[in-house]
């Protein structure tokens, strides 16, 4: 089983990416072969709008969205995980969905995913608006209805785990969250 892991936030080693990485962690330890990206590290321009795509499901633009692409058709699990940003996903995450639609075929009923089917899906967010601020401001449900939107139709069994009320990573603040997630890796299969 193949699993890779996306981080579509900027700081490392904080809430959102270790959430990530112990999801990973109990998938690894379930057998998987785990890899991870940083989508912040990468080169990923914004979708031009040109429709080039739409017969062969390969963007014509020339970056990093090409060496991620293969990973992503490839994978049986994929976690995926952004910070909230003003009540959505960040500007990198939403490049990478923007350039991920050219892997999609398009249909007369909407895009369909023409690779193989992961069979599951783990959306993650973190945010510092305590709960139930973040979801009564609708601050992770924005993120998560962003992530849906783009994963939902690659129609995998979709888990959602969030963090709130975080800014930095604290390891006795956290523990509780980073054990479900943890818990959350092992289950997958």
């Amino acid at each position: 089983m193949k699993a890779l892991g996306i981080l579509a936030g900027p700081r490392k080693g904080q809430v959102t990416d270790r959430m990530l990485d112990e999801v990973l962690r109990g998938l690894k330890e379930r057998g998987a072969e785990v890899s991870k990206v940083y989508l912040y590290d990468l080169n990923i321009k914004p979708c031009r709008g040109c429709y080039a795509c739409r017969g062969t499901q390969e963007c014509v633009i020339a970056d990093d969205f090409k060496n991620i692409s293969k990973e992503l058709s490839d994978a049986d699990v994929l976690a995926f995980a952004s910070p909230v940003y003003v009540g959505n996903v960040t500007s990198v995450a939403k490049a990478f969905f923007d350039r991920g639609i050219s892997m999609f075929k398009m249909t007369n009923f909407g895009p369909k995913w023409p690779h193989r089917k992961p069979r599951k899906i783990v959306l993650i967010t973190s945010c510092f608006a305590p709960f139930p601020f973040s979801h009564l401001m609708g601050v992770i449900p924005g993120c998560f209805r962003a992530m849906k939107l783009f994963f939902g139709m690659m129609k995998g069994d979709i888990k959602t785990i969030f963090a709130t009320g975080r800014w930095d990573f604290n390891s006795k603040k956290c523990r509780g969250i980073l054990n479900k997630a943890y818990n959350l890796g092992l289950t997958l299969n």
